[in-house]
């Protein structure tokens, strides 16, 4: 194959595979979205998820269009639009099952398509898809692999976007230590870091990325509780403004950062 990744090594863990599989399959719980548009108080993660929509721009142009990790196909619902078409893909069966339900429930059989499917092997040919979308699974994959595909797949002048991706904060990864339910979730990810973005965009010869909650994070177990209390949301505002400041002239504090917001392009080979 053409391509920045062909020369990336290619190795696919079996085992940790069926540890994410068997997670899912037990996991019923939505994953904090852009797709959602939650803008209320309670939502920490307004920044980042409207940084996400601005950044895929209008969709609703009759594209060819990928899911990863699709989960209840809320997403894909909201990607087909009026003219896309969404290939929906999940490594878990009972989350594709209630993607059924809210497909046939939202008339959208002819327009999405959900598959019990690796991410690591995609079953489509090359130069398939306008758009390729995952919401917080670069976690749960082998990154190389993973992106190979992706690359594979796109079309020249196609998209891949990553919103909500996990980094590793200090902070919050001494939370996800301590607490038994995200300790059983850490044995199963590998967390984005700073250099494997830069790494991402320079593979794929363009795209770009933002980081966001450095300080705010001390903010976020109280906003779904408190955010809409008037000095609460005035304090985190505040906050989200400092940490971006802070960022913009240290650039080295990103990789401290919670969550990273990223799109790889396709360009020719």
């Amino acid at each position: 194959m053409c391509g920045p990744l062909s020369g990336w090594i290619i190795s696919s863990d079996c085992t940790m595979i069926e540890k994410v599989k068997r997670y899912f399959d037990d996991e019923i719980r939505k994953h904090p979205s852009c797709f959602l548009d939650d803008r209320s108080a309670s939502n920490f993660l307004v920044p980042s998820e409207s940084y996400a929509r601005a950044l895929l721009g209008p969709t609703d142009r009759g594209l060819r269009v990928l899911e990863i990790g699709a989960g209840d196909c809320t997403d894909s619902i909201a990607l087909a639009g009026s003219t896309n078409h969404v290939w929906a893909i999940d490594i878990a069966a009972t989350r594709l099952a209630r993607a059924q339900k809210n497909i046939h429930a939202a008339c959208m059989t002819d327009r999405i398509l959900p598959i019990c499917m690796d991410a690591h092997h995609l079953a489509f040919p090359d130069n398939t898809f306008d758009l390729i979308v995952g919401n917080s699974v670069l976690l749960f994959l082998n990154k190389e692999v993973f992106l190979r595909e992706c690359y594979r797949t796109l079309r020249v002048g196609g998209r891949a976007i990553f919103p909500n991706e996990s980094m590793g904060h200090p902070v919050v990864q001494i939370r996800r230590w301590i607490t038994r339910r995200l300790r059983e979730r850490e044995s199963i990810t590998r967390r984005v870091t700073l250099e494997f973005i830069e790494l991402m965009l320079e593979k794929f010869k363009g795209g770009s990325h933002r980081e966001f909650y450095l300080l705010s994070v001390a903010l976020a177990p109280f906003v779904p509780r408190f955010g809409h209390l008037r000095v609460v949301a005035a304090l985190l505002g505040l906050v989200h403004r400092i940490d971006a400041c802070l960022l913009r002239l240290f650039p080295v504090l990103r990789k401290y950062c919670w969550i990273a917001v990223i799109e790889v392009r396709r360009d020719v080979c």
